[in-house]
């Protein structure tokens, strides 16, 4: 079933989901593990990790696209606040995903460093500018922190549903 239903959701959107997760625990991990290393090291991490960021960003709107143009399978809790925490965890979650390429691109902008896409150099968008590298480097890392607890957070909210209220909130979600 490619097409998501009332009742779950298809492979492109199991797609999305899955490998979106993995790619932004990589790029998590990458973020933090960079700054412990030098020379060569932290000049292929950051490749990768700015690449996978781009990445992000560009299939962030792809998913949205396919998110927007299929059918939602309704929910199955009837809570209004826990309807409320999903729905804030989502748009934090798409505002992180959306916002945390962009300014680490903004931030590789103002430290004067390439940026480069697996190989293929970006353009720049905005000067060299030592006085904000500071400022662009915390709210950059703001933006990831915020990915990772709403994750966590989303990780956590999966494992009840599946432990504890024993509800098909997983199932809809695997690969089968």
């Amino acid at each position: 079933m490619i097409l998501n239903n009332s009742l779950k959701y298809g492979l492109v959107s199991k797609m999305f989901h899955w490998y979106m997760a993995i790619l932004l625990l990589i790029i998590l991990l990458i973020g933090n593990l960079s700054e412990h290393l030098s020379g060569n090291f932290y000049n292929y991490s950051m490749l990768i990790h700015n690449s996978l960021g781009i990445l992000i960003f560009v299939l962030v709107f792809l998913r949205l696209a396919w998110r927007w143009s299929n059918k939602i399978p309704e929910k199955i809790i009837i809570n209004k606040f826990l309807n409320f925490l999903s729905n804030f965890a989502f748009f934090i979650f798409y505002f992180g995903m959306i916002f945390a390429p962009i300014t680490g691109y903004v931030l590789m902008n103002i430290e004067g460093k390439q940026i480069s896409f697996f190989g293929y150099n970006l353009p720049e968008l905005i000067d060299q500018n030592k006085n904000y590298e500071i400022l662009s480097h915390q709210i950059h890392g703001i933006m990831g922190d915020l990915i990772l607890y709403t994750f966590l957070l989303h990780t956590l909210a999966a494992g009840y549903h599946h432990w504890i209220r024993k509800d098909n909130s997983f199932k809809r979600m695997k690969f089968e």
